[in-house]
């Protein structure tokens, strides 16, 4: 299991969900002349996961208001909860282009789930995480993920049907490079969600998510970025129709 380091030198051990599998079945191969059979397919893919997810989250962690929602979030009670978005991702990027690690982020949005759906009781978990975080340079930005889809249609014209978790939330985000999710779990674990993978963050590849019909808020989300971030390489949204 690869291992993250804070800012204070603590190591934490890394847990990457969903846990990467290879694309063919394993095979079997015969025993070599060494003490220990080879690894399998899958053992080698989840290594070169974890390995870049361990490189991506030590970056994370050098923008402090990232440290600080990691340190200290889970002391409001919740459980399913994901720092996500910009605030991990371009912290990636301003890191990997030599820039100062927080240049450019304008809050730090974190996902959670809870059943009651009430706008009042979103407000009061907003301005719990704006009291416990006082130091934070751009706001924290709090949304109940069980709610989206009472506003999200009126918001953006198109259904969206309801959700489980926080993490199906980070599934419906515009493009798959940003749908990655980071948290602190207990005192011995740090948390990753990237149910696309994490290469496309490392190698600053922008790639649509087509699960929800946005082309146009994907447009304007690469466009806005690459202006940011000249070395970022977009890919169109196509729709493949069958033949």
């Amino acid at each position: 299991m690869a291992q993250v380091f804070l800012p204070d030198g603590r190591s934490l051990r890394l847990r990457l969900f969903p846990q990467p599998k290879a694309k063919a079945p394993s095979r079997l191969s015969a025993p070599g002349p060494g003490l220990f059979a080879p690894p399998n397919d899958d053992e080698v893919v989840t290594a070169a996961a974890e390995a870049i997810a361990a490189r991506i989250v030590n970056l994370v962690l050098l923008n402090r208001g990232n440290a600080a929602i990691l340190e200290k979030f889970s002391q409001l009670g919740i459980r399913d909860w994901w720092l996500t978005a910009g605030a991990v991702v371009h912290t990636v990027w301003n890191l990997r282009t030599g820039r100062p690690a927080d240049e450019g982020v304008k809050d730090y949005d974190v996902f959670y789930f809870s059943e009651d759906l009430s706008e009042e009781a979103e407000g009061l978990v907003q301005a719990d995480a704006d009291r416990l975080f006082p130091e934070l340079p751009v706001p924290i930005q709090v949304r109940n993920q069980a709610r989206v889809h009472l506003w999200y249609p009126d918001k953006f014209g198109i259904p969206y049907s309801s959700l489980t978790s926080a993490s199906e939330g980070i599934l419906r985000f515009p493009t798959t490079t940003t749908a990655v999710g980071v948290r602190r779990t207990g005192d011995d674990f740090l948390d990753v969600f990237a149910p696309f993978g994490l290469s496309n963050v490392w190698d600053m590849i922008v790639k649509p998510n087509r699960l929800l019909p946005i082309p146009q808020i994907y447009a304007e989300k690469a466009e806005r970025w690459q202006k940011q971030w000249p070395r970022l390489i977009v890919r169109p949204w196509v729709v493949e129709t069958p033949d």
